[in-house]
């Protein structure tokens, strides 16, 4: 074994190891003959007049064997009692049922739905053919049973049994090369292992043609040279690996693990490289689909996180104008109990005061109590004073805000109002314009049936489509000589009459010629319908 073609690198995305030197390779092939050429058109030649013979020789061999079974069946049905009407029927439908039972099963074969029972019953029926033939052979010679006549004159039996068997035959044939050629067509067709291996190989042919079948390998020279990578393979991996192949990692026994999957050397090579690149594309499909996931959530808490904003906005709004409108009701409230409770102060206190006239002993007393009460009296009219001023505070802080509520409803208003008269004015130009488009329409076909009226030449009609070019570019009634010709560009001219940019200059001009000399469309109307003298 030569170990420097056998030296390679493991690497993961490792090619097919050489063939070892025992193997077949191109170089010891034998070399190509001077006469090969001829060789082949011979064998041609030869091949043609093959299915020219097979071909001319079967159906004269079927026409035979139906003539000689039409005969023999003739006699047959004569002889055991049909009529003569139905006797020289009985052959042809016998014979008939056989060619058309072959036939439908060919077609159902071709169809690609095979039915076993139609092929059993046309070999039953050529069975049945053949049975009669020799038996009426048989007794026109020895006049007893089929057994014991075969037995007696087996040639005679033979003679009368032979064609239709030659027709079977024949047909047979067709049916496996119509059966071949549909496969080949297909891409279905199967090479079978020759004799030869199953004689020389007796054990591991049937191993071969096991793994042929499974891994659906119909070319038989393919499984072989799948056979003799896969051997050349585990030599070079043995002498990689120092002869010892255990050592060898599940990626190096990917060949030998995959081969009885179907799986050729190269294939089984690149599979880490594919189950990586598969691998790589799920987690980018994941991540992808991740990220499409993070961003939907995003957006979701986003406008969920808007909507609450808003919510508690208008919630906010709502408690403010409500504490708002109960607090000015409780202000007026605790104004009025304060103003009761100052009232009855007032009362009590004068009250005292008389009865401290009457009790001088207790004036002192009484007056202090008054005194302090009237402190207190003060103090709570002074924190009903504030009271108040914060309700007065917090009204107005309300009323601002409704305030400005309504105006910015207003101005919102305001500017619907603006959207919608701006709306309606872009419409009503809108409107116009298409008036105006339709009225320079209906001028522009005037314009041309006055120009058709005149009978005007082609470069006559150009000029005064120039001229009412320019009178459309400028305001209605200007003079000739404040038009500016410039208005209507030489492009725009090329572009409406598909002239080129001299003759749309030279257009222009005269185009302006009959301008200063008066042209009008409506003028030049009424000058295409006047009489003319």
């Amino acid at each position: 074994m030569n170990t420097s073609t056998l030296s390679r690198p493991k690497t993961m995305g490792q090619t097919a190891p050489p063939a070892p030197d025992d193997a077949p390779v191109a170089r010891d092939a034998a070399p190509v003959a001077p006469d090969s050429a001829p060789a082949k058109g011979g064998a041609r030649a030869v091949g043609w007049l093959l299915n020219i013979a097979a071909g001319l020789g079967m159906p004269l061999v079927g026409v035979i064997g139906f003539a000689t079974s039409y005969s023999t069946l003739e006699r047959f049905a004569d002889s055991h009692g049909f009529s003569p009407a139905l006797a020289p029927w009985f052959p042809v439908g016998v014979d008939a049922s056989t060619i058309a039972l072959l036939a439908l099963d060919l077609v159902m074969v071709r169809k690609g739905t095979p039915w076993p029972l139609l092929r059993l019953a046309a070999h039953a029926m050529t069975l049945v053919t053949v049975l009669l033939n020799a038996s009426d052979g048989l007794k026109k010679s020895a006049g007893q049973s089929i057994w014991a006549g075969l037995l007696a004159d087996p040639l005679w039996a033979l003679s009368h049994a032979v064609m239709p068997l030659l027709f079977v035959l024949g047909v047979e044939a067709a049916r496996r090369l119509l059966i071949h050629a549909a496969r080949i067509e297909e891409g279905t067709a199967t090479d079978s292992i020759p004799l030869h291996r199953w004689a020389l190989a007796p054990f591991k042919t049937p191993k071969l043609y096991r793994r042929m079948r499974l891994a659906a390998v119909r070319s038989y020279p393919e499984m072989v040279a799948r056979e003799q990578a896969l051997a050349g393979y585990r030599v070079w991996l043995t002498q990689e690996l120092g002869g010892d192949l255990s050592k060898a990692s599940e990626t190096q026994m990917l060949p030998i693990t995959m081969a009885p999957h179907g799986y050729t050397v190269e294939e089984s090579l690149a599979l880490p490289a594919k189950w990586e690149a598969e691998a790589a594309e799920r987690d980018r499909l994941e991540a992808e689909r991740v990220r499409v996931e993070a961003e939907r959530q995003r957006e979701q808490a986003k406008a969920d996180r808007i909507a609450a904003i808003t919510d508690e906005g208008d919630i906010a709004e709502a408690e403010f104008a409500t504490e708002a409108r109960t607090g000015t009701a409780q202000a007026q409230a605790e104004a009025a109990k304060a103003r009761a409770e100052h009232n009855r102060t007032a009362a009590e206190r004068q009250s005292r005061q008389e009865a401290e006239a009457l009790e001088s002993a207790e004036a002192a007393t009484a007056r202090r109590r008054a005194a302090e009460e009237t402190a207190e009296a003060e103090r709570l009219e002074l924190a009903a004073a504030r009271d108040r001023d914060e309700a007065a505070r917090m009204n107005a802080i309300a009323q601002r805000r409704e305030q400005d509520t309504q105006r910015e409803a207003k101005d919102q208003a305001a500017v619907r109002r603006r959207t919608v008269d701006d709306a309606k004015a872009a419409a009503e130009s809108e409107l116009e314009a298409a008036r105006l488009r339709a009225e320079l329409r209906q001028v522009e076909a005037a314009a041309e049936a006055a120009d058709d009226y005149l009978r005007l030449s082609p470069r006559e009609r150009n000029a005064r489509r120039v001229a009412r070019m320019l009178l459309v570019e400028h305001p209605h009634g200007i003079p000739a000589d404040q038009i500016d010709p410039e208005r209507v560009p030489s492009a725009m001219i090329q572009d409406r009459l598909s002239v080129g940019r001299t003759v749309a200059g030279e257009l222009r001009q005269e185009a302006m010629l009959l301008l200063h000399q008066g042209y009008a469309v409506k003028a030049a109307q009424e000058a295409a319908y006047e009489p003319q003298h």
